[in-house]
């Protein structure tokens, strides 16, 4: 799921995904305009189950540039007499290995069929009123508890999937914030975690004041639900040589799980300190944790009712943006033709889809000539192909076996249209760099 600060649509961009497990993208799909902008009913989970059957996107939009193919691959004609050698071709490819990857589950006509209500056109206005009210948030306390507050309020619009509407803000509270403020568990590891994450030199040598005499996380704060949970979301932000932290994690996470084992919480508390000791902040998908956060989000005061109708409304128009942009790429995708063409290659363009709209065009032709490489095409094939690619020369088809043009067509097409993008809206020529980077990659 994409962000989105104005009706333009300015995005934020997306994190480095591991593609080693299995991924699922219904949230591209699945609304919370369905519930009403109501509070959401939905049965408990794992962050784990979460990964892997519901993975939500944190993209940049890249407007896409009609742009008209020097060449425009077409099939073969396929002659009804065989000759010798046309029939040696064909027993040939039946002794092909085959990888047996299974079918995409994405129906093209399932993608084509989603909708939304909601658009910046209709909803860009009330999103900006919205942003201008949480806006103020940022001026409207003082006094004692304003420190906390404004750290409350950071953490609050970073996990709703919000914070990047107010970067400026945010970097302004931050710059204020004293390294040695906070006297209780929470607040100390909250600020610490903060300020890691925004890139401020912090030291873990805040926390000594929650040790004792010899140097051990004092006993009594085996308790403290809140200040353990921040204990252990602080402890994945320590580098190497502190120590300190690793001791932290371990003292934070033994009991947190002797508390939850005790059953000595509130449901919507105990889910977070699940998932956390399951799958800290830190390494989870934004707009993942967005759409989990939106239900979790406790309703305290009118800031943070402000917050939740922020979040929600933001959630619905970025998914709209990625509902377009995944119908515009699988109708590419089906018009290329090496879905069909190469029946052995994987059709994963829905998962390639985590990345980058341009990327994913990308990343989905690389996926079928890696599946060419990997296990269809032989030593001489692939050696025609390589040299192919070091020419970049469309004279350079013809010395390619028929599945193999369609494919070389849709790399040498693709990377030319990204270096006249680039050329046409930056004014470099980045040609060289585009042809040297799909060198690197096959």
């Amino acid at each position: 799921m994409i962000l989105s600060n104005s009706r333009k649509g300015q995005l934020p961009p997306r994190e480095a995904i591991d593609f080693s497990f299995k991924t699922n993208l219904h949230y591209i799909f699945v609304d919370l305009s369905e519930q009403g902008l109501k509070q959401a009913s939905r049965k408990p989970c794992s962050m784990k189950m979460m990964l892997s059957h519901s993975l939500s996107l944190h993209s940049i939009s890249m407007v896409s540039s009609t742009v008209k193919l020097a060449h425009q691959p077409s099939l073969p004609v396929i002659s009804s007499v065989k000759s010798k050698t046309e029939t040696q071709q064909f027993h040939d490819l039946k002794q092909r290995r085959s990888a047996s990857y299974h079918p995409t589950v994405w129906d093209p006509k399932f993608i084509q069929s989603t909708s939304t209500p909601y658009s910046y056109e209709l909803y860009g206005t009330t999103l900006d009123e919205l942003k201008q009210k949480v806006k103020r948030l940022f001026k409207s306390r003082g006094g004692r508890d304003r420190h906390f507050f404004l750290l409350k309020l950071i953490d609050s619009l970073q996990r709703l999937g919000v914070a990047y509407h107010f970067e400026a803000d945010i970097q302004e509270a931050l710059d204020h914030v004293d390294c040695n403020s906070g006297d209780d568990l929470y607040t100390t590891s909250l600020q610490f975690r903060l300020l890691r994450e925004h890139g401020y030199p912090i030291s873990s040598e805040v926390f000594d004041k929650f040790k004792d005499s010899e140097g051990r996380f004092m006993e009594s704060l085996s308790r403290d639900v809140w200040g353990l949970a921040g204990l252990y979301e602080a402890s994945q932000h320590g580098m190497a040589g502190e120590g300190d932290l690793q001791e932290a994690k371990n003292f934070s996470a033994k009991y947190l799980r002797s508390l939850l084992s005790a059953g000595q919480m509130e449901m919507k508390v105990a889910k977070q300190v699940q998932q956390s000791l399951e799958l800290p902040l830190r390494w989870r998908l934004q707009r993942l944790e967005a759409r989990n956060f939106i239900d979790l989000f406790p309703l305290e005061s009118q800031e943070s009712s402000l917050l939740l109708e922020l979040a929600r409304l933001d959630y619905n128009l970025v998914q709209s943006v990625h509902q377009n942009e995944v119908k515009e790429l699988a109708k590419w995708w089906v018009d290329l033709g090496l879905k069909e063409k190469l029946n052995f290659a994987r059709d994963r363009l829905v998962e390639n889809y985590l990345w980058a709209e341009r990327l994913t065009k990308f990343v989905c032709i690389l996926t079928a000539i890696d599946d060419i490489y990997d296990i269809y095409g032989s030593l001489d094939e692939l050696q025609r192909f390589t040299d192919a690619v070091d020419r970049w020369d469309i004279k350079a088809v013809d010395d390619l076996p028929e599945y193999m043009k369609l494919c070389y067509l849709a790399m040498f097409n693709f990377g030319n249209e990204i270096a006249y993008h680039v050329l046409r809206h930056d004014g470099l020529n980045v040609l060289s760099c585009v042809k040297e980077e799909v060198r690197m990659r096959i």
